[in-house]
């Protein structure tokens, strides 16, 4: 997978800039600004779903988002090649404690994570490594 273009990413968040997380991501995504961990994790609710999150964990790839239908943060750990080394669903609390422990957290937008696509997660339902 790759990023969402940095255009695309302010573009959202300036319609959802009436919030006060999304103002300190907009902040901190144009370096005008700092963010926290708890910024960035309210951004993907307030934007219903639109932002996620893609962090590092050596040579895997952690998406998370705000699935709005079920009312819960989910989390999604892509090992290459495209092994899914985990899912979990949490609360914004238990996302952000997880989110501490990785490497890069930035925002990134929601067709731009393997969560767009239903049909890739599903065949990759195969590969879920313990």
């Amino acid at each position: 997978m790759t990023d969402a273009d940095a255009d695309e990413i302010r573009d959202v968040l300036l319609e959802h800039s009436d919030h006060q997380a999304v103002r300190n991501v907009f902040g901190a995504h144009t370096d005008r600004g700092s963010a926290t961990l708890a910024d960035y994790v309210e951004t993907m609710r307030t934007t219903e779903g639109a932002v996620a999150l893609v962090a590092s964990e050596g040579a895997g790839e952690i998406y998370a988002r705000w699935d709005g239908r079920g009312g819960r943060f989910e989390h999604i750990t892509i090992w290459p090649p495209w092994t899914i080394g985990g899912y979990e669903h949490t609360d914004s609390g238990g996302l952000v404690a997880f989110l501490e422990e990785k490497d890069e957290v930035r925002p990134t937008l929601h067709d731009y994570t393997p969560f767009a696509d239903q049909q890739v997660l599903s065949g990759l339902s195969h590969r879920l490594w313990p």
